[in-house]
């Protein structure tokens, strides 16, 4: 016949010259993809989905890696709930607070020695500190503020203004040592020393609310229950507060170092300036005016 018969068998594409015939599973045939083809393209999505899984996994714990250590470094240094100059010099620990039931086992607030006056001088050594000038412009207190030679302002932080308290309290108990002879307006004034730093001390330990419980344990001598104090508290590093103070701390008896702008020289005579006020309290305190005695 002279036209040729169309074949119903299956057609085969063309292999051109540049593929090799180990490849040619993976040409179309007939229009469908090959068995060799759909299962190589299975295992494909099987390493493509596994492969998946296993990034998922990774960056999930990667993520949560990084993200608890971040918390964890940044809670180390407190809730930053405000912000401080010290910031850096925060880092909390657990401390064991043990018992100590006498005062011959206290070291600030037992019986009065040269010893004990000692560590409460070397202790506030750290009373005045150097607050910086970008601090004090945030708070806006440039004007007002006690400006240093460095561009930086005086200041105290709060830590140790109630420790020095503590310190005041406890020498009220003693007043024929730490100030004998008194008059009798230095014993109201003393007085009323006493009350704003207990003030001053309800306030930092409402502020702070310490959280630690205090387990409750009976004695052989006594019918009143009393707290197991021997537990962990958790507590600023102290000699890392302190490493960061003796960068910042100021000398008040550095000579011109505090100078009135009323008053003149505080400190004329260093440390043995005696001073009109030994009780170092005033009674209603009036700002002085800054635009008077700039």
């Amino acid at each position: 016949m002279g036209i040729l018969e169309k074949r119903n068998g299956p057609t085969y594409s063309l292999i051109h010259d540049d593929q090799s015939t180990t490849s040619s599973d993976d040409l179309i045939y007939n229009g469908h993809t090959s068995s060799r083809l759909r299962q190589s393209s299975r295992k494909t999505k099987g390493f493509i989905a596994f492969g998946s899984i296993i990034a998922i996994v990774a960056y999930t714990a990667i993520t949560i890696t990084f993200t608890s250590l971040w918390w964890k470094d940044k809670m180390k240094h407190g809730a930053t709930v405000i912000d401080t100059p010290i910031r850096k010099y925060i880092e909390y620990e657990p401390k064991i607070f043990h018992m100590t039931e006498t005062s011959k086992d206290y070291d600030l607030v037992g019986q009065p020695s040269d010893e004990l006056d000692a560590r409460w001088s070397k202790l506030m050594q750290y009373f005045y500190a150097q607050v910086p000038a970008s601090y004090m412009k945030k708070l806006g207190r440039e004007k007002t503020g006690i400006r240093l030679d460095n561009g930086n302002y005086l200041g105290n932080f709060a830590w140790v203004h109630q420790l020095h308290c503590i310190k005041r309290l406890h020498q009220a108990h003693f007043p024929d040592r730490y100030y004998p002879n008194m008059t009798e307006f230095e014993v109201e004034l003393q007085k009323e020393h006493s009350l704003h730093c207990l003030q001053m001390l309800v306030e930092a330990i409402m502020c702070k609310a310490d959280e630690t419980p205090l387990t409750m344990i009976w004695f052989d001598n006594s019918i009143l229950p009393g707290g197991n104090r021997t537990v962990a508290h958790e507590c600023v590093n102290w000699d890392r507060l302190i490493e960061g103070m003796e960068e910042i701390k100021v000398d008040p008896f550095e000579p011109g170092l505090l100078i009135h702008p009323k008053f003149g020289a505080v400190l004329p005579d260093g440390r043995y300036t005696e001073l009109d006020n030994r009780i170092g309290y005033i009674f209603d305190p009036v700002p002085l005016d800054r635009d008077q005695y700039p």
